[in-house]
């Protein structure tokens, strides 16, 4: 029998880093401790800038591509060579994304032995319901009697929620992909609110399946960083309403499954893995606001 507790201990090579094995065992075993330490070593390159000299910004923005764990201790060890520990100044911090946040967070976990997942979904832009929906992404993990939502940024808030447990999130707060196209597909949500400004239903619906399949890799196996595309997400023009019926098909099978329960989650993730055109183990191209469109080969990477 399929077990979603012990196969979310295991690293991806995304959240790997075994060179750094000895230096993250001497990190805290608590959650808490761990989001802290997460919010010590990375600074989100956007709602943080003004902590930051723009000169920083504009010659280390490339630090946001950082797309595996390994990579991203590498950098901060070039930052400050002093460890991970030791408190650092926002500028020895490493300019990243909330889903570098959530990918390192996820990596400590699972370091720790504490199963973990990233996933991918939606939120209030900083949790103000009077705002946009966004994509976003926080940490699942398994506290011992069950999954819980583990967020990392809720310190860098405008108006922090000071009476929200970052280690028990709630989860009204944020909406996984599955969630949101459940939502749209019933019609007990607007595609234009997943839009941003540009109020345009089309784009909503199609920046609802990108999410949605984003957050199927990461719990299939891969992590990707939030501008990553491949196989079907390339097919349709961006912005452009999806309307092929199988997709459309299996998108509302796989939101029917419920990845917290054992057999669901199995069949989640075959059924992604089996599904045409979603193999994310070959070239990824990436669309970053930072260095534009590019693509990596992750099968020649992680067979080396």
């Amino acid at each position: 029998m399929f077990d979603p507790i012990n196969h979310y201990r295991q690293h991806t090579e995304v959240t790997l880093a075994e060179s750094y094995s000895s230096q993250l065992d001497n990190l805290p075993n608590g959650v808490e401790e761990l989001i802290s330490i997460v919010q010590n070593l990375l600074i989100h390159y956007q709602t943080e800038k003004d902590k930051l000299n723009p000169d920083i910004i504009s010659i280390r923005n490339i630090e946001i591509d950082s797309r595996c764990v390994s990579l991203m201790l590498k950098k901060l060890l070039l930052l400050d060579d002093s460890g991970f520990l030791n408190p650092r100044p926002p500028e020895k911090r490493l300019l990243s994304t909330c889903r570098d946040f959530s990918v390192l967070l996820c990596s400590f976990m699972r370091h720790k032995n504490i199963p973990a997942r990233v996933r991918y979904g939606f939120a209030h832009y900083q949790y103000n319901d009077e705002c946009p929906m966004h994509d976003h992404t926080l940490v699942e993990y398994w506290n011992g009697t069950r999954w819980l939502y583990a967020e990392s940024r809720l310190n860098v808030s405008p108006k922090p929620l000071l009476d929200v447990n970052p280690s028990d999130f709630p989860r009204y707060l944020f909406f996984s992909g599955a969630e949101i196209w459940k939502h749209i597909r019933q019609g007990t949500m607007n595609e234009r609110i997943f839009s941003g400004y540009r109020f345009d239903d089309g784009y909503g619906q199609w920046i609802v399946r990108n999410l949605f399949f984003l957050d199927l890799a990461s719990l299939a196996g891969y992590e990707p960083l939030i501008w990553d595309s491949w196989g079907i997400l390339l097919e349709e023009k961006p912005g452009v309403r999806v309307t092929d019926v199988q997709q459309l098909n299996f998108l509302d099978r796989m939101a029917l499954l419920d990845p917290c329960l054992p057999d669901e989650c199995n069949e989640l993730i075959t059924s992604f893995n089996n599904y045409s055109g979603l193999s994310y183990r070959g070239k990824v191209h990436s669309f970053s606001p930072v260095s534009g469109a590019y693509y990596v080969d992750l099968h020649a990477i992680w067979s080396k």
